[in-house]
């Protein structure tokens, strides 16, 4: 009776049942409501699984593919929310990770499981891509498969990005996207590359150019709210290079400055008269070009960007956020100023934005969460710091 009552008591178990249960319902659902097919995967584990990240549904979708169970590492701030944070802890405990923080004890967590013959998985990009082009992955990774002793097997998403932008939040807009296993690695195969050859084929297999793929395979994504919220990645009208004179509602961005307009259209594309982009990708890429300017011209006692109306948060690692104070956030070119506290750069370990504006800010000794109840262009401030401080990690 002790040996049955410790097995019924066991997380693994339960998870593995969730697992088995929820699986085919959440397939139903990912099809009906984002339009997404998962192509089956025979494969067993145990494996590290590792795939592009687009959505907030990614973990989901992914999971779509396997019959076996995994393990995912998630951003601990999903653990820190009241309701669903113990919930997730019960039904599948994943693996949590600091936002701009030490990833050493996520590692060690990520080999326990597999050591136990469990399945884990991970977006090695640390962060959903903006433009729809897949980003840097943390260079460790490389190392991590090899030395992890298991298969690897790289799945790639496509369509995720105009189904759910990152800086639209959480409108959805139904078309068609599609998960699969691009690679399976074995472990020998593995210990005959390097960690830079690893790496290599990774970025490879998850590399998605998602207005590329539009180009050659038009898709309709319908939304009715197609362009709102888009001032969360673009802050800088590309006519008169006014700074956040951007302003979105339904399909339509226009600046109230020089009353530039362009207008979102379902394929994903941009139209407007005088427009030098068709796409978030291109401007996305001048646009950090121009902050690049800003940076290398700035003056000491000027700052380079400044934002009202913010507040700031000290961050409890997966547990708890307390708040320090609101105010105003300034960025100089030797610190960076927010609601309580000042930084210098050369203190900075790590800037990282969580969903759409949630900007973390970390340090050796305390990690500051900048958050806003108004839209604002948060990510301006990770590459103007990338730029002006590249030894810390930023994006993961």
């Amino acid at each position: 009776m002790e040996e049955k009552h410790a097995v019924q008591k066991d997380p693994h178990r339960r998870h593995q049942r969730l697992w088995t249960i929820l699986r085919p319902l959440m397939r139903l659902v990912c099809r009906l409501l984002l339009g997404y097919r998962a192509v089956p995967s025979g494969v067993t584990g145990p494996y590290l699984l590792l795939c592009n990240h687009v959505t907030d549904w990614d973990p989901i979708l992914a999971g779509c593919s396997f019959p076996t169970q995994m393990y995912y590492v998630a951003s601990e701030h999903l653990l820190r929310k009241k309701v669903v944070g113990p919930l997730v802890r019960w039904a599948q405990d994943p693996i949590p990770r600091q936002k701009s923080g030490s990833a050493a004890g996520t590692v060690m967590a990520i080999l326990r499981h597999l050591k136990k013959g469990e399945c884990v998985a991970f977006f090695p990009e640390g962060n959903r891509t903006w433009d729809g082009v897949t980003g840097d992955m943390l260079p460790t990774v490389g190392k991590l498969a090899r030395t992890a002793g298991v298969k690897l097997v790289t799945y790639r998403l496509e369509g995720g990005y105009f189904t759910s932008p990152r800086w639209a939040g959480a409108a959805i807009r139904r078309g068609r996207m599609r998960g699969h296993v691009v690679n399976v690695y074995s472990p020998e195969a593995l210990r005959a590359m390097t960690p830079d050859e690893i790496n290599r084929h990774i970025r490879e297999d998850l590399h998605e150019d998602a207005y590329a793929r539009q180009r050659s395979d038009p898709i309709r994504y319908r939304s009715r709210r197609g362009a709102e919220h888009m001032e969360r990645l673009l802050f800088l009208c590309p006519r008169c290079g006014m700074l956040h004179s951007l302003r979105s509602k339904g399909d339509i961005v226009r600046c109230w400055k020089c009353g530039f307009e362009i207008r979102w259209l379902p394929t994903g594309f941009l139209a407007g008269e005088g427009l030098p982009f068709d796409n978030l990708r291109d401007w996305n890429r001048w646009q950090t070009e121009e902050i690049r300017r800003m940076c290398e011209s700035a003056e000491p006692d000027k700052p380079i960007f400044t934002d009202a109306d913010v507040y700031t948060q000290t961050v409890d690692f997966a547990k708890d956020q307390e708040t320090l104070d609101s105010g105003e956030m300034r960025l100089y070119s030797d610190r960076l100023e927010i609601p309580g506290a000042e930084i210098p750069l050369g203190e900075l370990s790590g800037i990282a934005l969580v969903e759409g504006q949630d900007l973390y800010v970390s340090t050796a000794k305390v990690t500051c969460l900048v958050r806003s109840r108004t839209v604002k262009c948060m990510i301006k401030y990770l590459t103007a710091c990338s730029i002006l401080n590249p030894g810390a990690n930023y994006g993961v």
